[in-house]
């Protein structure tokens, strides 16, 4: 079933744009995209991305093996810039995803990951087969800051959202101690946590930016523990949906109070 084309039975729809694969050094080993998938089919989520650390492959084999699942998938990734600021970048389509990946391998320092001590970073095949171990220290830091990584992200027709950025380690107000108005980030995302903390909910926003959240999910039992939901008016079904729900609400912003 297609989810798209059943979509006015749907009341609510469910959202988690923030999880780790084995391919994160933290994800635990059993997070192949097809346990992701079945587990967000299993919990009633409708729209997932993967965000691995530096790391995109499993985000493309996720969106290569939906075939009928009725879970639609956003292209994501979880970038660490310069400043060690975590920035979520979603990306219309393969190409462009790929570019990205060419440019996380061109700014990423050539380290070895110490899998004793930050974890395995497995990768799996369309079988669901591990065949590869990445050796990279993908949390590393890339050799290029957060604004221009912004810039780059849009070039690719991208999104550009700073993570968690409450959050006292590899956050926007960590690491640069404030989230300046005139940005260019297309929202900001909230821990699960500090979401419920606010009662949030989409449409909402943060310093003057919209405002979204995801799981962060590194183990499997945590994926559909935590998610936003977004009524049909809303429409956020896709990467194009979403990037145009979140523009109308920044071009609203002036006339709205923000938290």
């Amino acid at each position: 079933m297609d989810y798209c084309t059943n979509y006015w039975r749907v009341s609510i729809i469910k959202i988690d744009l923030h999880i780790h694969s084995s391919l994160s050094a933290c994800g635990e080993n059993i997070m192949s995209p097809q346990n992701i998938l079945k587990k967000a089919e299993q919990s009633g989520l409708n729209l997932i991305a993967i965000t691995d650390h530096n790391a995109i492959a499993h985000s493309i084999l996720i969106s290569e093996i939906k075939k009928a699942s009725p879970v639609n998938i956003i292209l994501g990734v979880e970038l660490t810039t310069k400043e060690e600021v975590h920035l979520l970048g979603y990306f219309p389509d393969e190409v462009s995803i790929r570019e990205m990946g060419e440019k996380i391998n061109e700014y990423l320092p050539q380290m070895e990951n110490r899998a004793s001590f930050f974890g395995d970073q497995l990768i799996y095949d369309q079988e669901g087969e591990i065949v590869e171990i990445d050796c990279l220290l993908r949390q590393n830091a890339l050799q290029i800051s957060l604004d221009e990584l912004v810039k780059l992200i849009h070039h690719l027709g991208g999104l550009a959202i700073p993570a968690h950025i409450y959050r006292d380690y590899c956050s926007i107000k960590s690491q640069i101690g404030f989230l300046d108005p005139k940005s260019e980030f297309d929202a900001v995302e909230l821990s699960r946590y500090e979401w419920i903390k606010k009662k949030c909910k989409i449409g909402d926003l943060i310093e003057g930016f919209p405002v979204i959240s995801g799981s962060d999910s590194h183990f499997l039992e945590d994926i559909g523990t935590f998610f936003f939901e977004v009524e049909d008016e809303h429409y956020i079904v896709d990467f194009d949906s979403l990037k145009y729900f979140l523009r109308k609400i920044k071009i609203e912003r002036f006339s709205r109070p923000s938290f």
